[in-house]
């Protein structure tokens, strides 16, 4: 791919809520940080001081912009405010918002696994939302193609308003960030689900002919160049 702009986005999932704590659902559903999500969060914050972080951009969703404030409060860059996106957002769940995270042990089940990580590992986290999707009795749960329709708009216009070379951090949630992984690097998720409060740090790329490339350089990892 001929590449004439290239933007480094570090991206954080951000710290443990409630519905964390609980094991349920949470996708568009608003849910705070719990106090060790607070503390998680602040203790990426020191491993992030050192970044040259030109820009920040965040779901709009709390949790999300709990983390975002508190990052930034700790920050030694001068990125100016933060920047909510819809686009950023988790997939929406539906009528399985709030519910118990064991739905997914009956979506497996009717297809011969036992759980929603060895769904994954086996068919891709794309398949999985669609059957998820599929399993919703309200019918308004997103399909994989809703979620990346979404997600491929927010991604592009972070790309187009930035300079090459940008580097940028990215608040978001577990399922944008595995999808991600999921899709562009699959040798590299594991776990599954990446912890809160961890960092993956990815290349986004526009080629001469408007197509967006993404290269994942590191996954759930505490800090930059840090270990899990």
């Amino acid at each position: 791919m001929n590449t004439i702009k290239a933007i480094t986005l570090y991206f954080v999932r951000h710290g443990e809520t409630y519905f964390n704590q609980f094991q349920q659902f949470q996708g568009w559903s608003d849910s705070p940080l719990t106090p060790t999500g607070i503390q998680q969060v602040q203790q990426l914050a020191t491993a992030l001081k050192g970044l040259p972080i030109s820009g920040v951009y965040a779901s709009d969703l709390l949790r999300s912009r709990q983390t975002a404030s508190i990052i930034c409060h700790h920050a030694t860059w001068q990125a100016g405010s933060t920047h909510y996106l819809s686009d950023l957002r988790e997939p929406f769940y539906g009528s399985f918002e709030g519910q118990p995270l064991t739905q997914w042990e009956k979506i497996a089940n009717q297809h011969g696994y036992q759980s929603y990580e060895q769904l994954v590992m086996q068919f891709g986290a794309d398949q999985a939302q669609d059957w998820l999707s599929a399993a919703d009795p309200s019918r308004l749960a997103e399909t994989s193609t809703d979620f990346w329709r979404r997600l491929t708009t927010g991604l592009s216009a972070i790309l187009s308003e930035r300079a090459d070379q940008s580097q940028l951090l990215i608040i978001s949630h577990s399922a944008v960030i595995r999808a991600l992984v999921a899709r562009y690097a699959p040798e590299l998720l594991d776990p599954v689900t990446p912890a809160n409060g961890r960092l993956s740090q990815l290349t986004l790329s526009q080629a001469a002919g408007g197509g967006i490339g993404v290269t994942v350089n590191s996954y759930n990892q505490r800090g930059v160049n840090a270990p899990i």
